[in-house]
């Protein structure tokens, strides 16, 4: 009895030695697990806040890049854009659309008519019937046939001055009596009187028709004008050199307020790549980059045409951060001298910059 008793307690301090031993294996596991965990939280939490700070620009800058930087960008020509609208006073219809898209058209070339333009024409064209009929009136008549006939008005004084001198002399060689003479002398007198104010009234009717008709060609030349004016309201000129690029409104519809055609002078095409702001202070006015064109495998040189002024936010996806905020300058590249972009707009651009 003893024996088993003994036995039975040797083998509860066994049994309770075990689990002692196993409770402890288990808490040494938990604390192991534990403290792996938390430090990968606070590596985790640690690469969090350094790119937060980084892209707030308030953390340790990054060592910069060596060699050439490398950028995507798109063309555009937003100096050399325009979209060419009609003047609300030439008609709201237009009735003449005379390009297509892709047409290299000139400047000052007509690219559309509108509604008002056949009413303003035949005014157009009976101002000029006006004005020159004034014109050659003054021409034909007053400085032709009224001129000449003055001037042999005064051919027909200066004859009868000199009859008149004649007669003054052959006078009393006649034998006339008193009476008869006077009255002969004052008959003469009377008609180059007469000769000499009619003489003199023409040349005054003269002058005061010119100066009238002077008054008249102005105020005609004033009205085509005015008509003309009318006239070009209707029609639609291109202000620039360039290719239309997009067609808003067609032939019999009404003219859109937003323009009815887009017209881009290729001369001004640039292209414009996005960079990070890290690098603001290699892109100066002046430096010089290589372009090329997706699809195209010719190296094009260009530089950078004015340093950005601006800086833009934007935000940015990130798979196991979340969103960070990521600032980007767009800068702007023109070719260089005597090297011309593909005049293509849109068109995807790899920039090299040296």
């Amino acid at each position: 009895m003893s024996v088993w008793t003994w036995g039975r307690r040797v083998g509860d301090r066994t049994v309770a030695g075990v689990a002692g031993e196993t409770e402890v294996t288990v808490g040494t596991l938990r604390r192991f697990f534990t403290g792996t965990l938390a430090i990968g939280a606070i590596a985790v939490a640690g690469a969090w806040i350094a790119r937060s700070q980084q892209a707030n620009g308030t953390g340790t800058a990054p060592p910069e890049a060596q060699g050439p930087l490398l950028a995507r960008g798109y063309t555009e020509a937003p100096a050399g854009t325009v979209m060419v609208a009609g003047n609300p006073n030439g008609g709201a219809v237009l009735n003449e659309l005379r390009i297509r898209e892709g047409q290299e058209v000139k400047r000052g070339e007509i690219i559309g008519v509108l509604s008002n333009y056949p009413a303003a024409e035949v005014s157009v064209q009976m101002a000029e019937n006006t004005l020159a009929k004034l014109e050659r009136l003054r021409t034909t008549v007053l400085e032709g046939t009224r001129r000449t006939d003055i001037a042999l008005q005064e051919d027909a004084y200066q004859s009868a001055l000199l009859n008149d001198k004649l007669q003054t002399i052959l006078r009393p060689r006649k034998g006339q009596p008193p009476e008869e003479r006077e009255l002969d002398i004052w008959l003469a007198a009377e008609s180059l009187r007469q000769q000499r104010e009619n003489l003199e009234l023409a040349k005054v009717k003269l002058k005061y028709d010119l100066k009238q008709n002077a008054i008249d060609i102005e105020r005609q030349k004033a009205a085509l004008d005015s008509a003309l004016g009318t006239r070009e309201e209707a029609l639609i000129r291109s202000p620039i050199n360039g290719i239309v690029t997009q067609i808003n409104s067609r032939q019999g519809e009404i003219a859109s307020g937003a323009g009815i055609a887009k017209i881009v002078d290729m001369g001004e095409l640039r292209v414009f790549a996005t960079l990070d702001e890290l690098h603001l202070h290699r892109l100066k006015a002046g430096e010089p980059v290589q372009v090329v064109f997706r699809g195209d495998s010719t190296v094009y040189a260009g530089e950078v045409a004015m340093a950005p002024m601006s800086v833009k936010r934007t935000k940015r996806s990130e798979a196991d951060l979340g969103e960070a905020n990521v600032r980007q300058v767009e800068v702007e590249i023109k070719p260089a001298k005597g090297v011309a972009f593909p005049p293509i707009l849109g068109r995807e651009a790899r920039v090299t910059f040296l």
